[in-house]
């Protein structure tokens, strides 16, 4: 949903599952310094206080702060081409679409020109800086209406985490500044996360030849975290993330995407590498057969980006994979971001649906935060659907967030899709989930990201490495089938041969029905 700017007169469509806007001053205010007269946010004298108080709070709970930079890129642009009014108009809006995101303890101001600065107290989960700086992206980046014409701003996120390491709160903003700063060279859409914890005494030089270098002597790695049914928790298939080994770099030798793969998409480096991570994908899910001959094939999910998807070959080497490896297609899943799709044309829904006729899936990832999700649902007919962990942070406390999810689960079911929500950490979450309608989990609950031997371990407990042991079930168990262990006990013959590969390789259990409206 878009808003209408100068020349328009519905302003309803501020992105954000709470409708908070940001105060607009009153004609007749008296001049108050610490507030921007043009968006009514505070200004960045208030920026220090803001970091001080919630770093001392969230030392006591043992969580994180995050100060994130938002630069519209192209507001520029819009006051060129439409006037100084509607830029004004798009800048007060961004602000808006920020405040209105609703994240408990969260505070926005204006830091100067195009920038606006972002407070997120309260931090606690590892992947919590990507979530955030994809949510801010694409609340900004959806459309505004000027006059009779839709405009996207072209944006830019920086990230800082604040740690012990920083002495002071306006070395946090330095980071998250040049993080921004970044950004901008990776082009519209990128961000970048500046991490002391990791960077403060173990540092490295990132260039494109080090890139070279990590590909060629084979430092990139993948990791799996386990999805399982959302009924029984049992164990269904495994996502494949990237990871660099770069020795030197952080105090255990691995960095995360957020640290290089920016560099690897400005260099072109990520075309390689993604068509590496595909590769590999297959060969693991292959190995995971061989291993386990008797427990049914895994289905395995990788991303894909942009600059992948906009290579006009990019089918031609899926295919050639699948080819080369033997892998079914139909245990294959491509997860592709709303972002992608925004940036590439036709011709990648041509590769998309080609890969689709051979057997290949597709998913939506992130499914919520952007604004191409149900055009690309109805014309890409995708397989699964990821809803995004926004939705699971306060789930048992949200009727809204509840709400949510059953329809998009309800919604997937109808078009023949599959509903996979991200980012379960409790028990209390997935006991929620479980009425909800979804049909398949993620997130730590049921296993970290970790090596293929953990998911070896899940599909048979009794799998033991010369390396490693694993000894502790991801999903603790509960009578009567929910909240069972994530992986079948061993059985003592060997289990039926499963049917030919298809996916889903289940049919979703119906969904309950809809809990009783609150009284009053």
């Amino acid at each position: 949903m878009s808003e209408q700017g100068p020349s328009g007169s519905d302003r309803t469509g501020v992105l954000g599952r709470r409708r908070q806007k940001a105060p607009a001053p009153a004609p007749d205010a008296v001049f108050d310094p610490n507030r921007d007269p043009l968006t009514g946010l505070p200004t960045r004298a208030v920026l220090h206080d803001w970091l001080n108080q919630a770093v001392a709070a969230s030392r006591p709970a043992s969580t994180r702060v995050i100060l994130a930079f938002v630069d519209l890129d192209s507001l520029r642009d819009v006051n060129d081409s439409f006037g100084p009014d509607a830029g004004d108009f798009v800048l007060r809006s961004a602000g808006e679409r920020l405040v209105a995101l609703g994240w408990q303890g969260t505070q926005v101001l204006r830091w100067g020109g195009a920038e606006l600065a972002v407070v997120v107290p309260g931090v606690s989960s590892v992947d919590a800086p990507d979530q955030i700086a994809r949510a801010l992206l694409e609340t900004v980046g959806a459309p505004y209406v000027l006059g009779n014409q839709q405009v996207t701003i072209a944006s830019h996120v920086g990230l800082a985490i604040a740690s012990d390491s920083y002495a002071t709160v306006g070395e946090l903003v330095r980071d998250a500044h040049q993080a921004l700063v970044t950004a901008r060279d990776g082009g519209p859409g990128v961000y970048v996360v500046h991490d002391e914890t990791k960077r403060g005494r173990y540092t490295t030089r990132i260039d494109e030849a080090r890139l070279y270098s990590a590909l060629e002597n084979h430092e990139f790695l993948l990791h799996w975290q386990p999805i399982v049914r959302a009924g029984t928790h049992e164990l269904f298939g495994a996502e494949a993330l990237l990871r660099w080994q770069a020795p030197g770099a952080t105090n255990t030798g691995v960095m995360y995407p957020h640290d290089f793969l920016p560099l690897l998409e400005k260099s072109g480096l990520i075309v390689p590498v993604g068509r590496w991570v595909i590769e590999e994908t297959c060969r693991q899910a292959l190995a995971w057969s061989a291993t386990h001959p008797a427990a049914p094939p895994l289905f395995v999910t990788c991303n894909v980006g942009a600059h992948q998807l906009a290579m006009p070959d990019f089918d031609e080497s899926v295919l050639h994979v699948l080819t080369m490896t033997g892998m079914a297609p139909e245990r294959l899943c491509l997860d592709i971001t709303e972002e992608a799709l925004r940036y590439n044309g036709a011709g990648t829904w041509t590769a998309l649906r080609r890969l689709k006729d051979v057997g290949v899936k597709l998913g939506l990832g992130n499914f919520g935060t952007g604004m191409a999700s149900l055009a690309a649902m109805r014309d890409m007919r995708l397989d699964l659907v990821r809803i995004d962990r926004l939705f699971v942070q306060e789930l048992a406390m949200s009727n809204e967030d509840q709400a949510i999810i059953r329809h998009v689960s309800n919604l997937a079911h109808d078009l023949g899709m599959i509903a996979i929500v991200e980012g379960v950490e409790t028990e209390e979450e997935a006991a929620v989930l479980s009425t909800l309608g979804v049909d398949l989990a993620q997130g730590f609950l049921f296993g970290r990201p970790d090596t293929a031997e953990h998911i070896d371990a899940l599909i048979d407990p009794s799998y033991v490495t010369a390396s490693q042991t694993v000894s502790e079930p991801i999903a603790p168990g509960v009578p009567g089938g929910a909240g069972a262990p994530i992986a079948p006990a061993p059985a003592p013959a060997p289990m039926p041969a499963p049917p030919p590969p298809s996916y889903p390789a289940f049919s979703p259990d119906p969904p309950p029905p809809p809990p009783p409206p609150p009284p009053g």
